[in-house]
């Protein structure tokens, strides 16, 4: 893990702006962290604590995954997702809505689970699981603070890799519900993310992964935001990873990044050292 961390310091000093990283090898159950406990914009990388916390709902009998929702005005928001082009009133279950918010990044589906759990308890979840510093401060969307980043949704690398951890150890609300959040993640279309440099990046879409996975989510936002958080596995090792990236300079293309080649860079140096 040393030299891990000494590899990920070296990617990191030839990006602009500010940078964090949070490693977990799951196997050794070693951690290692840069800056980890820094606070810094999520971006869409807080729809996994929304997950975790729409599965906490659901574990505590308030909400079934079966349960049937309704896409209506007030959950629509521009960005990501297919929901924004549809008809208010289009209905779907309230796991249909999750699986649009990971895969797709849906924000007007994000918006939804938001609502179906309550913003405040989404940060009260967190806090009850040791993650204080994770805050969801209004929907997606809601001009309140206007393109501030920081008044909409923080975390640290840290708290994202402790997660997601929880996730992959089966310990997030329940077994089965972190196999189902597993399950979506699985699915999750990735390929810009912290896996985007692996060979198999596209295994993700098939039924059956087999031995080599990842489980993910990210982010990303004016002035440089560029989030990703990972759950790896494969046949020789399994391990979780977060990045933060902010104030990375933007390229031609969305392709090209900084903060797009910090998490694909950052990802292959992990995945070839653990994995």
């Amino acid at each position: 893990m040393q030299e891990l961390q000494a590899e990920l310091r070296r990617i990191g000093a030839g990006f602009s702006g500010t940078w964090t990283v949070a490693v977990t090898d799951l196997a050794s159950g070693e951690h290692f962290g840069i800056d980890e406990d820094q606070v810094m914009p999520t971006a869409s990388l807080i729809k996994v604590p929304v997950l975790v916390a729409l599965y906490a709902a659901v574990h505590a009998g308030l909400l079934r995954l079966d349960d049937q929702t309704r896409y209506e005005e007030q959950h629509y928001c521009r960005g990501s997702g297919v929901l924004q082009h549809l008809a208010p009133g289009t209905r779907m279950t309230v796991r249909d809505a999750a699986v649009l918010m990971m895969i797709i990044s849906d924000n007007a589906a994000t918006n939804m689970c938001v609502d179906l759990v309550g913003l405040e308890q989404v940060n009260e979840t967190m806090r009850t699981m040791s993650f204080p510093m994770t805050r969801l401060f209004q929907r997606w969307g809601d001009r309140a603070a206007g393109l501030d980043s920081r008044k909409m949704w923080v975390s640290t690398a840290g708290e994202i890799c402790g997660l997601m951890t929880l996730i992959a150890r089966h310990e997030a609300v329940s077994a089965d519900a972190s196999e189902d959040m597993l399950r979506i993640m699985r699915r999750s279309d990735g390929r810009a993310e912290l896996s985007h440099l692996l060979p198999w990046n596209e295994m993700n879409m098939l039924e059956d992964p087999r031995e080599n996975w990842v489980a993910e989510k990210g982010g990303a936002f004016i002035n440089g935001i560029r989030t990703g958080g990972s759950i790896f596995h494969s046949g020789r090792g399994h391990f979780v990873m977060s990045v933060f990236g902010e104030g990375m300079l933007a390229g031609a293309s969305g392709r090209e990044a900084e903060g797009n080649r910090l998490l694909w860079e950052m990802g292959k140096a992990a995945w070839d050292a653990l994995a």
